[in-house]
Parts: C-alpha cells; structure tokens; sequence
C-alpha cells in the first residue's frame, strides 16, 4: 500500500471538484441548449425557393404573400416592400406588421422593427411571434432591457404557444445572458429551465 503525502490530497481534492464542476456544467450546457440559446438573428431567406406570383397582388393578404415568399427566395428588400404595401392596404394587418418586422430584423435593422412590433401587439395582444420576437430583441439584439424582454416571455408563457424556448430565452434575461447562475438552473431543472 502506497500512502499519499499530505500535500498531494488537496490538490487531487481539488483537481476532482474541478472535474465535477465541468462535468455538471456540460450536462447543464447541453439540457440548455435544447430550450434555447441565444438565438442568431433571423436571416432572409432559407434557402428554399418560392415562387412569387405572375401578377401584382390585389389585396393586403397577396401582398402579404408576396413578402412571404420574397423573404424565402432572401429578397428582404422585396418583402419589406411587399409587407409595407399590405400595411397601407390594410393597417390593422398584425402579421404584416410582425412579418415586415422579422425581416428588418433579418437585416439588423431593430430600430425599425421594434415600432413594427409594438404596433403588432397593439393590434393583437395575444400575437405569440409578435411578443417573442420583441423579447427577443430587448434580450438580445438592441435597446437591451431584460425587464421589457421577461414580460413579453410572462404574456407568451400566459397563451397557448409552441414555442419551446421561450423558458431557456427568459432564463437568460433573468439572469442578464449567460453566467454560472443559468447553469445551476439549467442543470436542476433540465426539462424546464427558466419556467420553474
């Protein structure tokens, strides 16, 4: 039997509270990473190509559709004014709004989008996308206020949504992005970081 000196056992001490602490923060890393990360801004277009119609749209709704699918081919030029023009045609159109919005947004251009997005919501205060795409924005993107982003995360937590990350990105503004705390958080409560 070989005895350890007494200076060897803080340090292995030490080197295995170390390994614990990795170990626990990679499993928090990964449970986290499946509620949400700090999401990349949008892009325009997915690659996917869409047709746009063979004739200038009539109504509010074929301009809407026209941005749709100008924002799929990454024209966001194109479905900016697409969307702008559902917008004069129709001013109480929500997701032309939310939809002009998330392509500012793809383009980096928050200071625009954010008046898109209030406006959405004022139209339609039960919008999901619309409340997360503003929380997202005070959380992550411009005009940074952690308060203004938790409660758009409380009203889409308060509806019905399928939007899974919302406790991951409300975790994060709670605790002002990334620190030791999300970690904790993340690894105690794995399935639902953020909305316990």
């Amino acid at each position: 039997m070989v005895k350890m000196s007494l200076r060897k056992r803080p340090l292995l001490a030490a080197v295995a509270i170390l390994a614990l602490a990795v170990l626990l923060a990679a499993a928090a890393l990964a449970a986290f990473g499946r509620l949400a990360g700090a999401p990349a801004s949008p892009s325009c277009g997915n690659s996917q190509p869409a047709s746009a119609p063979a004739t200038q749209p009539a109504t509010a709704a074929g301009y809407a559709a026209l941005g749709d699918a100008l924002y799929d081919q990454g024209n966001c030029a194109g479905a900016i004014a697409a969307y702008s023009r559902a917008v004069a045609l129709d001013p109480e159109s929500a997701e032309a709004y939310n939809n002009r919005a998330y392509t500012e947004m793809a383009q980096h251009d928050y200071a625009s989008a954010l008046p898109d997005l209030n406006t959405a919501i004022e139209l339609r205060p039960d919008y999901v996308n619309a409340l997360m795409n503003r929380g997202d924005i005070y959380n992550y993107y411009y005009d940074i206020d952690y308060a203004k982003a938790i409660a758009d995360y409380n009203r889409v937590l308060a509806l019905p949504h399928d939007h899974t990350s919302v406790c991951g990105h409300r975790l994060l503004a709670q605790h002002h992005g990334w620190d030791l705390g999300v970690l904790v958080t993340a690894a105690l409560q794995l399935g639902a970081a953020g909305c316990g």
